[in-house]
């Protein structure tokens, strides 16, 4: 009786508190719609739809618990970032999926981002460079299909998941969006022959709106941490068979969600693996979350026949994960999942990840080899 009067409490605390904040919410729109605001080059049609759908998913999570306060930082980060614009050109068609991401000092990894993406017919990229001084920015610049924004504000979680929102407001609603970070490519069946246009086409057709993906690690029959002259020719090695499907909460809905390949092998590391990198960007929706949109319902019957490759541990990384270790890390969880994975590599620092369900992903398809992917389209 005890814990249900607490808990009945809490959600009328939760609820008080979202009321209080939906307010300053309220204030901070205005100030960025305002002439010469932050937000004043968004249409004015589209202005009550970007308000009114992340507050709905901010109070989706705070009246669930806590997790609402946490996103609060998106909706701040959305309004009050400052963007510079370097270059910016118009949309284009909407099938061909414009490839939107955050980035700093990773000039290495976002080259071979781009070439991939330009590979499977992508023909726009709308890129925030976050303060980068390794020569990712300058390269970027140079890139006649790059949209370029800068911003100097510091990195958190859900700041990013602002920063995205920002990006996409650019281009607005009714087109295909590829989310990203820079570590990150996505792959599906048959793209050697079927291009993304193509791709996102058929979904149309079949009524598909979103696309889920699980995250494979990719790494290399070398120790951790190994220099590579040729990222994607050594680190093309992933798990076949390690993942598992579990639960959790997002928002009011319980999703299916993917753990598993070597970080959970090896490193006992339960970060989630499920993305959905693929979508097209309706009224309503929002970057919520690294792993998924608003509206949190579509999550479970979006298709999941893609995969992510994703190049996590490269030479460059070891001082920046030693950073993003630190228990003031800016990173999700505080940086637990960093220690986990250098605690992992500080006691076996000989040792690759590979083992008996190891396969190579020279192709996709590899990802029949996959159990928890899907891979026939739709």
């Amino acid at each position: 009786m005890l814990k249900s009067i607490k808990s009945f409490l809490r959600r009328i605390f939760y609820y008080l508190t979202y009321v209080l904040y939906r307010a300053v919410f309220g204030i901070e729109f205005a100030k960025a719609f305002r002439k010469n605001g932050e937000l004043s080059y968004i249409p004015k049609e589209e202005r009550g739809v970007w308000k009114r759908s992340m507050c709905e998913m901010v109070k989706e999570y705070w009246v669930k618990g806590h997790y609402g306060f946490r996103r609060r930082k998106i909706v701040f980060s959305f309004c009050k970032s400052h963007f510079e614009v370097i270059k910016r050109t118009e949309p284009g068609d909407k099938n061909v999926p414009i490839v939107v991401l955050c980035v700093k000092n990773d000039v290495r990894r976002v080259r071979m981002l781009v070439e991939h993406y330009r590979e499977l017919g992508v023909t726009k990229f709308a890129i925030m460079d976050n303060g980068s001084d390794d020569g990712t920015f300058e390269w970027l610049s140079d890139q006649p299909d790059v949209d370029l924004y800068r911003c100097g504000a510091q990195y958190q979680t859900n700041v990013k998941e602002g920063w995205i929102n920002r990006l996409i407001s650019y281009y607005g609603f009714g087109r295909w969006y590829i989310v990203t970070d820079s570590d990150e490519l996505a792959v599906y069946p048959g793209m050697e022959e079927m291009p993304l246009p193509e791709l996102t086409a058929r979904l149309e057709n079949a009524g598909v709106k979103r696309v889920k993906a699980i995250t494979l690690d990719t790494y290399s029959d070398k120790p951790l941490f190994e220099e590579s002259a040729d990222i994607r020719k050594d680190f093309r090695w992933i798990d076949s068979d390690s993942y598992k499907e579990r639960t959790a909460n997002a928002g009011i809905y319980r999703i299916r969600r993917f753990i598993g390949g070597p970080r959970y092998r090896l490193m006992n590391s339960g970060v989630p693996l499920d993305k959905h990198p693929l979508v097209y960007w309706e009224k309503g929706t929002v970057s919520a979350d690294a792993h998924y949109q608003y509206p949190h319902d579509l999550i479970n019957n979006a298709p999941c026949f893609m995969g992510v490759l994703h190049y996590k541990f490269i030479a460059a990384d070891i001082e920046e994960y030693k950073k993003r270790a630190s228990n003031d890390s800016t990173f999700a969880g505080n940086g637990a999942f960093y220690r986990e994975y250098m605690n992992y590599y500080n006691e076996q620092k000989e040792k690759s990840l590979m083992y008996e369900g190891s396969v190579e992903f020279t192709s996709s398809g590899a990802l029949n080899k996959i159990p928890v992917i899907d891979w026939r389209l739709p």
